[in-house]
């Protein structure tokens, strides 16, 4: 896991946490590093998935004040690609639990199920700027943050499936924890150690 990683990890859990002045401080940081702003503006649109919004416009907003030349450009919004995009990412992530996710979901909304497939793993995740392990890490930040331990889990081995090493996500979950209670620091642990691959 790089620097510019972990730091970006850091400001996702700012977000999810609802951090304004160390979100402030370190959005900061990472424009003193001189690194990539795209990979920044990238994980401030991914965290709509998961907080909302909210958190993503007032991020963004910060974001604006720091990187005033930044060139934002719009995508084209193309539902076939998306949706299709969405199944590859979601298979990569999934792999054999691909089917059960797809199962369970269509059970309580087929709806929600293609959103998370459309709009999820494709219109965001599959977003150029960050590779899809990156954008899984974030994920995995925001899910420590905010706990929900079904998903938690899934992101994890998702992790884990796109080629992280448990050590990484250890040092991860060591570098947020001040936003995590502690007992869920605790249950994110366990939680990686009982995966296996």
């Amino acid at each position: 896991m790089t620097d510019q990683l972990l730091l970006l990890c850091k400001i996702s859990a700012c977000i999810a946490a609802r951090k304004r002045n160390e979100l402030v401080r370190f959005v900061d940081l990472f424009k003193a590093n001189q690194y990539d702003p795209r990979k920044l503006y990238e994980i401030i649109l991914q965290s709509y998935l998961f907080c909302g919004f909210p958190a993503a416009i007032e991020s963004l907003k910060i974001f604006t004040e720091v990187y005033p030349k930044f060139k934002k450009s719009k995508s084209v919004y193309d539902l076939r690609k998306f949706n299709h995009t969405g199944k590859l990412n979601c298979k990569l992530i999934y792999k054999n639990n691909y089917k059960k996710l797809i199962d369970n979901m269509s059970l309580y909304s087929p709806d929600l199920k293609e959103w998370i497939l459309t709009e999820g793993y494709g219109k965001v995740m599959g977003r150029k700027g960050l590779s899809l392990i990156e954008r899984e890490f974030i994920n995995v930040t925001i899910l420590c943050v905010n706990y929900y331990p079904e998903q938690q889990h899934s992101h994890l081995k998702g992790c884990l499936n796109l080629g992280a090493t448990k050590i990484e996500i250890e040092t991860l979950i060591r570098s947020i924890r001040k936003y995590m209670k502690p007992t869920i620091v605790t249950a994110t642990v366990k939680l990686l150690k009982r995966i296996k691959i």
